[in-house]
């Protein structure tokens, strides 16, 4: 059971942001997929500590976490995490479950270095996280119907830059968690692509 909690918390996710210019920018100068990767470890850090499994379901567990970028401002992540786990009642060993994740993240002054210059992101008004994960017998390794949608907006401003970003997008999660497919629209442009 360990394992799975490990699993979730390693996943990474979705990049790119096509956005609706606000100013004059340098559209190739902001890197997207790294602020995506640092919305999707915010949504994760639910399980960054260890928890116990117990031999009853359901599952629920409340999520109220902040992460903070080590260049200044946060992520305050709150939502919760539940849905139903089937043990062995003898070996405890994992027959599948479905965990449900329905998470808002507020994103304040969250300041990121991206290609040599400094962007500060806020939300617009936040973006929202909705998980369903279908895990098979075993615990580690998730079911076809496993997905991520995020949706929201934020705002992003640099060294001539200033861009209000808008999406809805869809990631199909590989069977063993570490990336999968995205598709869907930001700001109104189709997207697709591998991670």
């Amino acid at each position: 059971m360990k394992k799975l909690l490990v699993l979730f918390c390693i996943a990474a996710l979705i990049p790119i942001f096509s956005c609706k210019k606000d100013k004059d920018s340098d559209a190739s100068s902001f890197d997207n997929k790294a602020f995506v990767e640092e919305i999707f470890k915010a949504g994760m850090s639910w399980n960054t500590q260890t928890k116990a499994l117990k031999a009853y379901y359901p599952i629920n567990i409340p999520v109220d976490n902040t992460v903070t970028s080590t260049e200044g401002g946060n992520i305050h992540v709150l939502g919760s995490v539940t849905g139903t786990m089937q043990l062995d009642d003898h070996t405890q060993a994992v027959l599948g479950g479905t965990m449900l994740i329905g998470l808002t993240e507020t994103i304040n002054d969250y300041t990121l270095t991206s290609n040599g210059k400094t962007y500060v992101v806020n939300g617009a008004p936040h973006i929202s996280l909705a998980g369903t994960f279908t895990l098979q017998p075993g615990g580690t390794t998730f079911g076809t119907t496993s997905n991520m949608v995020i949706g929201g907006g934020l705002h992003i401003t640099g060294p001539n830059y200033d861009k209000t970003v808008s999406m809805e997008i869809t990631i199909n999660i590989n069977t063993n968690g570490t990336g999968g497919t995205v598709s869907g629209a930001i700001d109104g442009k189709g997207v697709y692509y591998t991670i």
